[in-house]
């Protein structure tokens, strides 16, 4: 019971993992709903199981459901209790996964339509399925009496939530701006890897009771158990980080909190029976799946913003099948034999997905057309924060206000500025840059107020004519005199002031006139100064590119002659060769070699990062370290391209370059050949149109990322017959690209091969070439282009 209870404990610690994990991986307008939907569903999820779930997994059941021991109390057996305490966590573990996978625009109450029938009706029934009877030892769902076996819920818990997620994805589409036409998926960027990195860790935590507490009991398998489990979240960590580095360059910070979470996930269903070197395999392989998973929902344009459907989804269905394939059957206690166990765990992990992904589809596509699920495309620009909570943070307040500003030219308006944030901080200094910019809109008003009113007075003074009046002093009586004395002298003053005006205008003026005189003065003494200063710069980059122009000239005449020659080619005995290399800037990154001691044929072909000069010098060295140890008698591949790497990667080093470079060595002799080293595969076209490819990823490794890969290199043996062909080629060919963003590919390459296999390698190359620039019509090739066709005389 202790154990128990504690495992319990440490399983929860689970559902603010996934919190903190899917928080960090998306938007922050969006964390205020993906914290609410985490605490709502484990509510949800609790009180549905003590009330339903719990009696209809583990009550008394006919085979396909219980129909006893609902609405859980203390009035039974505590053992009871403690059990049911603990399978709650799990059945809140399977409804959370929904919550990441949905993230951003699902409606809230849509979710909890969601949560509710994981939690109440597909994850208890395929439960009763699998696990009836598990507090007892004595199988009571049909399933579990065929012999499926998942320890601690690959495929019950993480793989039932991920058809649930997938059913669900289908439904609502895809995040807006995610996939749009014609151009790459767009990766929406999660707003704190930190927090995230956070919540793997709290998962990691949790899986320790997961998998350590479905014991049952404190017994001296937990100490394996949780070693299994630890030793198989770091492998899958480990081995996506290592194909995100070979794949992208560098280690995507998303794969490896993924890959350490599929491992864990695999490991889950066979960690009670496996030996710990197998939980190793286990996990790595998880992980390898996950990325597999990952990218073949992102091209079907499916839109899983935590990647769960790959990370539970696909790494649920591996652990639950490696079961069958690593399990110590004396472990497992069922009388079925490795394939027969195999078959039946490959028959549960079907029926999981035709049941929890079917029923939820189902439900859902008929739901949507009744009550929209997804939010609108407003609400989800806003943020499902104030869209669906009315819930407001610092950066929205911030966003809002200068939305309002741009809007309304409006400078009056300022942003609450919370103190010791962040965002406040932000806030602060943007209050100060509008204060600035209304203090100088203000001074600019009141300067163009001032012009405007000497303008007017100017032009007033201006039109004003004096009309004399001839007056006759006769006829005028004494105070009629005064009263015309007093008029003139009116008049009189108000000319004078309209004067004083004229000439303080005049003064304004001539005074502005001179101002603006010197600063046009000054402007033409700069200007022709900047002009000056831009002819010699123009005379300097002109002289720098024609010397540069030069040197690239001799770079790309020098790259043309190390290239075997046709007439080198064409006395290979035993062979037929063509080769060709089309740099994509003056020079490439691309290298091929063709060298004959004996009978020995050796042929190279690699491919360095980018290309350009600095990739065309690492080509070169790695042409000249070739021959020169090819020549001083060194024949074993794995010494060879071990030195190979040395040169490149102290020599990159010393350059302050980080360009790494594939490379393939491949030997013939007496119609066998060997291949070693990591580069493209080899394309063998049998004499019968018959297309193999052999993989060179476990052959070897990139050359300057590590200063010794001798035990990564290995061999591979073909047998090549007369008439057949062999095919090396960089990506540069299968990665070009037309206008509509369409790669050639492989299978267009495959296609011309076999169409045009009984030219002769000179010709068929120059089908290949043909074909390659068809495709791509006005398109500039984006990379090198080098192929090498070669068939048995």
């Amino acid at each position: 019971m202790l154990w128990l209870l504690v495992c319990a404990g440490l399983v929860f610690l689970m559902q603010p993992g996934f919190m903190c994990l899917e928080s960090g991986l998306t938007r922050s307008k969006n964390s205020i709903n993906v914290a609410v939907k985490n605490l709502a569903d484990f509510g949800i999820s609790l009180i549905l199981f003590w009330g339903f779930g719990y009696g209809l997994m583990f009550g008394a059941s006919s085979g396909w459901f219980g129909t006893s021991q609902f609405f859980v109390d203390m009035g039974r057996q505590p053992e009871q209790v403690a059990f049911f305490v603990f399978q709650a966590m799990f059945c809140s573990t399977a409804t959370t996964i929904v919550s990441g996978a949905v993230a951003e625009r699902l409606r809230f109450g849509a979710y909890l339509a969601i949560a509710t029938l994981v939690s109440g009706f597909i994850y208890p029934i395929f439960g009763n399925w699998t696990w009836n009877g598990l507090e007892n030892g004595v199988a009571g769902g049909w399933l579990g009496q065929l012999g499926f076996i998942d320890f601690a819920g690959s495929t019950v818990v993480h793989s039932a939530g991920a058809w649930v997620s997938l059913a669900a994805l289908l439904v609502i589409g895809a995040r807006i701006g995610r996939f749009s036409p014609n151009t790459p998926p767009q990766k929406i960027q999660g707003s704190n890897l930190p927090m995230a990195m956070l919540g793997v860790m709290l998962l990691w935590f949790g899986w320790i009771g997961f998998n350590g507490g479905s014991t049952l009991t404190f017994n001296e398998q937990v100490a394996g158990i949780i070693l299994n489990t630890i030793i198989a979240g770091a492998a899958g960590m480990l081995m996506s980080g290592l194909l995100s580095l070979a794949r992208y360059q560098h280690i995507e910070v998303e794969l490896l909190m993924n890959g350490s979470i599929a491992g864990l996930v695999a490991i889950t269903a066979s960690c009670h029976a496996v030996s710990t070197l197998h939980a190793f395999l286990i996990g790595a392989i998880g992980g390898v799946v996950m990325m597999l998973v990952s990218r073949g929902l992102e091209h079907l344009q499916i839109d899983d913003a935590v990647d769960a459907i790959a990370v539970h989804g696909g790494a649920g269905v591996w652990g639950t099948l490696a079961v069958a394939l690593f399990g110590q059957m004396d472990l497992l206690g069922t009388d079925l034999s490795r394939w027969q166990l195999f078959g039946v765990q490959f028959l549960g992990v079907g029926i999981c997905f035709a049941w929890a992904f079917g029923l939820t589809l189902l439900l859902f596509w008929g739901g949507d057309r009744l009550f929209p699920l997804r939010v609108s495309a407003e609400a989800e620009d806003i943020g499902l924060n104030v869209s669906e909570h009315r819930a407001k943070t610092e950066l929205y307040d911030l966003i809002q206000v200068m939305e309002t500003q741009a809007e309304t030219h409006d400078l009056s308006l300022r942003v609450p500025a919370t103190p010791f944030t962040d965002v406040g901080h932000i806030a602060h200094r943007y209050n100060q840059v509008i204060d600035a910019l209304e203090r100088k809109t203000n001074d600019l008003l009141n300067y163009l107020r001032q012009v405007e009113r000497v303008t007017a007075a100017a032009a007033a003074v201006e039109s004003d004519t004096f009309q004399p009046v001839v007056l006759n002093p006769i006829a005028l009586r004494s105070d009629e005199l005064g009263q015309l004395a007093r008029v003139f002298q009116t008049m009189f003053r108000q000319v004078k002031i309209r004067e004083r005006a004229l000439e303080d205008t005049r003064d304004q003026l001539a005074q502005a006139n001179e101002t603006l005189e010197h600063k046009v003065q000054e402007r033409t003494a700069e200007l022709a100064q900047a002009n000056t200063e831009i002819r010699h710069l123009n005379q300097q980059l002109t002289s720098e590119n024609r010397r540069m122009g030069a040197e690239l000239e001799v770079t790309r005449k020098l790259q043309q002659m190390i290239l075997p020659t046709d007439a080198e080619l064409s006395s290979i005995t035993g062979l037929e060769i063509a080769g060709f290399m089309e740099p994509a800037s003056e020079v490439g990154g691309d290298y091929y070699d063709v060298l004959q001691e004996g009978d020995c044929v050796r042929i190279g072909i690699g491919d360095v990062t980018g290309h350009g000069l600095e990739s065309s010098m690492v080509m070169l060295m790695a042409q000249t370290a070739v021959r020169t140890l090819v020549a001083s008698g060194e024949t074993n591949p794995t010494r060879l391209l071990n030195a190979v790497n040395r040169t490149i990667y102290d020599n990159t080093r010393r350059m302050a370059s980080y360009k790494n470079m594939t490379l393939s060595l491949l030997e013939y002799e007496a119609g066998l050949l060997r291949l070693s080293g990591q580069h493209e595969e080899l394309v063998l076209v049998r004499q019968n149109g018959e297309i193999e490819s052999i993989d060179t990823i476990d052959l070897g490794f990139p050359l300057g990322l590590e200063s010794d890969i001798s035990h990564f290199i290995a061999e591979t043996r073909v047998q090549l017959n007369p008439g057949d062909l062999a095919i090396l080629y960089t990506d540069g060919i299968t990665e070009a690209m037309n206008n509509q963003r369409e790669q050639y590919g492989p299978n267009r390459l495959y296609a011309v091969l076999k169409r045009h296999r009984h030219l002769s390698p000179n010709d068929l190359r120059q089908a290949v070439i043909a074909d390659v620039h068809n495709h791509v019509q006005e398109e500039a090739i984006a990379d090198d282009l080098t192929l090498i066709i070669l068939r048995q005389r």
